[in-house]
Order: C-alpha cells, then sequence, then structure tokens
C-alpha cells in the first residue's frame, strides 16, 4: 500500500505544478509568538517538579488563491527553553503545505507536512510517558479527490501515509497508510446522509523489543443537519474490525501473538457561531495509532466556548476529556483550559491562559494533576 500512496501522492503532486509554478501572486504573513509558562508539575508525577517554559515561534505564511487553485505553505520553528530542566530544551521546526484544485465536477487536493517535536508533549494523548525527552519527526502526505456525481451526490477517495521516527528507542517508530471512500448524499435543503468505509495498515517497530503489525477496518453511516445558518449538528456511526500480529523479541527467541478485535464508531458534533458567540461541542469514539506499537481505542469529548466583549477583546473556555483503551494499559486525561485574549494595537495580541491537567493511569492506580499558568504576545507584521 505504501508504494501505491507514493505513486498517487506524485501523480497529484505532478497535476499541481502547472498551476503553482504560474501563479503571478503570492500572499505573505509573518508572525512571532513569545511566551512564558509556569507549570508546577512537569513530569506530571506524584512528587511535583516545577518550572517555566519559555518559548519563541517565529512563523511564515505564503498562499496562492485563484477562482479554481488553493494552496498555503506555512513554516514555523518552535524555540523552547526549561528553567530547571534544559535536556529538555529544542528547536522545534515543521512545514504544512496544503493545495486544492477545482474542476467543474471535482476537486483534487494534496496535503504534505514535516514536524520535529518532543514526545512529551504529546504524552498525555499517547504513552503517558512525561519523563522521556526523545524527539519525534512526523512525516505526511495525504492526496484526495472529490466527485459531483449528481448534484445531491457527492464521491470522494482519500489516501493517508504518515510516518513517525523517534530519536531514542523509547518508543517504536511507526508507519499507517490508508484508504477511504467516502459517499454524501443531500436529501434536502438542510439534511445531508452520509457514508465511509476505510482500510489501514499500521507497522511498528522497536529495535530488539518488538515488532508489530495492525489491520483494521472502519464502516460508518451518518448524517449532516444544517440547523440554521449558524448551527450545523453531524454524527455517525459505525464498526471496526482489527487484525494485529505482534512479535516479542527475548534474545534468540521471538513470541509471536495473533490478536483480532472489533467495536463501536461513534461521532457527534455540534457547531454554533452568531455575531459574537462560538461554540462547539464533539463527542467520538475511534482508533488511534499509538508510539506504543498498537492501536488504540479512544473515547473523547470536547467542548469550545469563545465570546467577544468587543473588537479587542476576546474570552472562552477549552474543555476535553479523552479515554486511551489499551492491550497495554488504560490512560483518562481531564483538560480544562480558560484563556483571555486582548488586541493590544493591529499588530499585538496578548493573550493569557490557565491549563488544568488530570491524568490517570489504571496500571498504578494513580490520579496526577498540574497547573499551568501562560502569559503570551503574538506580533503579526
Amino acid at each position: 500500500m505504501n508504494k501505491t500512496i507514493n505513486q498517487i501522492a506524485l501523480a497529484v503532486a505532478v497535476a499541481f505544478v502547472p498551476w503553482v509554478s504560474s501563479a503571478a501572486t503570492w500572499v505573505a504573513d509573518y508572525s512571532i509568538d513569545a511566551d512564558a509558562t509556569y507549570d508546577d508539575n512537569f513530569f506530571m508525577g506524584e512528587v511535583e517538579q516545577d518550572t517555566v517554559i519559555y518559548q519563541l515561534r517565529p512563523e511564515a505564511t505564503l498562499s496562492y488563491v485563484s477562482p479554481v487553485a488553493k494552496s498555503q505553505f506555512d513554516a514555523r520553528v518552535a524555540l523552547k527553553r526549561y528553567s530547571e530542566f534544559d535536556q529538555f530544551d529544542s528547536e522545534d521546526p515543521a512545514f504544512d503545505w496544503k493545495n486544492s484544485y477545482r474542476t467543474e465536477r471535482s476537486t483534487w487536493g494534496i496535503n504534505f507536512g514535516y514536524s520535529e517535536n518532543s514526545q512529551r508533549d504529546a504524552a498525555e494523548l499517547d504513552t503517558g510517558n512525561f519523563d522521556s525527552n526523545s524527539i519525534v519527526e512526523t512525516v505526511y502526505v495525504n492526496p484526495s479527490v472529490s466527485f459531483d456525481l449528481t448534484e445531491r451526490d457527492q464521491l470522494g477517495i482519500s489516501l493517508n501515509y504518515t510516518e513517525r521516527d523517534y530519536d531514542t528507542n523509547d518508543f517504536s517508530d511507526n508507519e499507517n497508510q490508508s484508504i477511504g471512500l467516502n459517499w454524501q448524499h443531500r436529501i434536502n435543503e438542510v439534511l445531508s446522509s452520509t457514508a465511509m468505509v476505510s482500510f489501514s495498515q499500521y507497522d511498528a517497530d522497536r529495535q530488539a523489543v518488538s515488532a508489530n503489525q495492525t489491520d483494521y477496518l472502519q464502516t460508518t453511516v451518518g448524517f449532516i443537519y444544517q440547523h440554521s445558518k449558524a448551527m450545523t449538528i453531524n454524527g455517525s456511526l459505525g464498526h471496526f474490525e482489527t487484525d494485529s500480529e505482534a512479535q516479542l523479541f527475548f534474545g534468540p527467541i521471538v513470541l509471536v501473538t495473533d490478536t483480532e478485535s472489533s467495536g463501536t464508531l461513534l461521532q457527534l458534533g455540534v457547531s454554533y457561531s452568531y455575531e459574537k458567540d462560538l461554540f462547539r461541542f464533539n463527542l467520538s469514539r475511534g482508533l488511534y495509532p499509538s508510539s506504543q506499537g498498537v492501536v488504540d481505542e479512544r473515547d473523547s469529548v470536547g467542548l469550545d466556548y469563545e465570546h467577544q466583549f468587543s473588537g479587542r477583546s476576546t474570552s472562552g473556555i477549552n474543555i476535553s476529556w479523552h479515554n486511551s483503551d489499551s492491550l497495554l494499559d488504560e490512560r483518562e486525561t481531564v483538560t480544562l483550559s480558560p484563556f483571555y485574549r486582548y488586541r493590544l494595537t493591529e499588530k499585538l495580541r496578548l493573550q493569557t491562559t490557565y491549563i488544568f491537567r488530570s491524568f490517570d493511569r489504571e496500571s498504578t492506580a494513580t490520579e496526577v494533576e498540574s497547573n499551568r499558568i501562560r502569559v503570551g504576545l503574538r506580533y503579526s507584521f
């Protein structure tokens, strides 16, 4: 499948070259973020250790828009310094290039990306390992195409390839590749039905420790309901099946195990945007390819609310809950994050955030918490 995805991605990329290279005008935006964060439990342990995190993130965005084509290239680097734990200091570059091209009956797209990040930044949702200073390199390519079959029916095909490599052997280098087919039918002006089927293959390798392969199939049916201009409700219900082969290395001995599982997929989303208020709610149950060499089942609930007091002043809150059910462990995370933004000048913005985190790992039967206070400035050139 990897070879197939790369060939299709290359073909789509070649198709984009003529209009991108001939684009006469690109719009450029530049910004820089600087913030300081106090964390009272940096390692999310029972014995709390605090630190101050300083971050500087310059970013540049180049975009091109025409009646039929869109292209946006975003490049950034995050410079992080820790007052108490300089072994975690890092310079994390990243870029994303997103492209779409519209014909009379079809829309073609291809997205590329690369990033370097500290693995501990994803520890809450991934392994729960907050002590590692491993750096993960992530590469992705996602070509897609959708066809307008009729005035009411749309068929889409998507390919996704993601590769994650770690600079230590604390985690499993992994690749996840998938092909998906989705269909949408507009029943009337406010209601549409959806259906999706995808097949994925996840390969993970941890040198001298384990090698795993998981094939998984997902199917869903759902709806999109445009309740009003301000509110949209969407949902889906489905089924998944996984087939995993795990190899554990004990010197010259290799232990091989095969595991099959199945379960329910669920997604419900509500979005509301009207005048000065923005509200989003999402409930989901799905699969997550982790850095532990396994594909986890995950339940998630998210709620975001934002209110604009004036043209300069905005406040809101983000709330999330995640429960990951893995063959290796079960983990639960709760995050509560109120924020306030104020535009000091046309180009300079102040943002303050409080972040409460709770992490519970079933294997140790311990729940740990942390509090973060962040103050930052964003300057747009």
